[in-house]
């Protein structure tokens, strides 16, 4: 008993070395300022460096949550990592081992007390040519039944289309504790399909389809629920289809080959049993050609 509280002990004499002064943060949020380029994203090792979220600049892009070090952030071009090594269970080397695969860092790693930062190119990224959340006031939204008949989902002339089973509009919400900044896509039951269709998009190499059961619902496993059948059409033909299966959370990802400027894009959800069925998706074009 007394050596496990002088353990104890010592942890908690230990445990204030490790934080983190006021001043440090500011001056990471100085440098982020100063530095950071559009597109940047700032990730936080370990993911639960919460506080220094409100350091950095609103423009960035702050990602940090379980299971973030395998993020590819494709979105973004350049990386910032900023690490508080020393917190207990940090295991920055863990994190770096998960994180380096084609990223190479840029410059010095920076120390600010006991707070890191370390810019890095990410290898990972790619291009973007279009994103279907900021087309999404542009675009059209229907249900369309398997005979063709469609029933039209006006825009509110705010931010969602108000189609007759659930909105369709452009959110946060959460996958498997990730954020992700989706269109909510509510599939309306039976053979009837929800369809999204994009404005004319520019010749990009590739579209990438994104997609899952939000917060909880991937988990959910009652012998009536149905899978979420989602399909990318290009010109009229189904380009790349994802299922997204029964008690199979997290995200699914699929892409088409290239397509050329002007293309007409559809994206379609679909499944028998709607209920619990809260789809999330994400649609982009990346890199050119076509």
């Amino acid at each position: 008993m007394a050596g496990v509280a002088l353990v104890c002990l010592g942890f908690q004499l230990w445990l204030p070395s490790t934080h983190v002064a006021e001043k440090d943060y500011q001056d990471v949020g100085r440098v982020l300022a100063a530095e950071a380029q559009p597109g940047d994203a700032v990730l936080l090792a370990p993911w639960w460096t919460e506080r220094a979220r409100i350091y950095v600049p609103p423009n960035l892009d702050v990602v940090g949550y379980q299971g973030s070090d395998l993020d590819d952030l494709e979105l973004h071009p350049r990386v910032w990592v900023l690490s508080e090594p020393r917190l207990p269970k940090a295991d920055y080397p863990g994190f770096y081992e998960k994180f380096a695969p084609s990223r190479t860092a840029v410059g010095q790693m920076r120390e600010f007390g006991n707070l890191r930062l370390q810019l890095f190119t990410n290898g990972r990224s790619k291009p973007l040519t279009f994103s279907a959340g900021e087309l999404l006031p542009q675009s059209q939204v229907y249900v369309e039944t398997p005979d063709g008949q469609r029933q039209s989902c006006p825009w509110d002339g705010q931010h969602s289309f108000r189609c007759p089973h659930a909105p369709v509009l452009l959110e946060w919400r959460e996958i498997v504790f990730a954020p992700h900044q989706c269109i909510r896509f509510f599939p309306p039951g039976g053979a009837a399909k929800l369809v999204l269709e994009l404005p004319p998009v520019p010749a990009s190499a590739t579209v990438g389809l994104r997609t899952g059961l939000t917060w909880d619902k991937g988990y959910y496993h009652e012998p009536k629920l149905t899978p979420v059948e989602v399909a990318v059409e290009v010109d009229g033909q189904v380009a790349t289809h994802v299922t997204v299966p029964v008690f199979e959370p997290g995200v699914k990802k699929a892409q088409t080959g290239p397509v050329h400027d002007g293309a007409k894009v559809r994206v379609t959800a679909q499944s028998q049993n709607a209920e619990s069925r809260e789809l999330c998706v994400e649609l982009y074009g990346f890199g050119g050609g076509g």
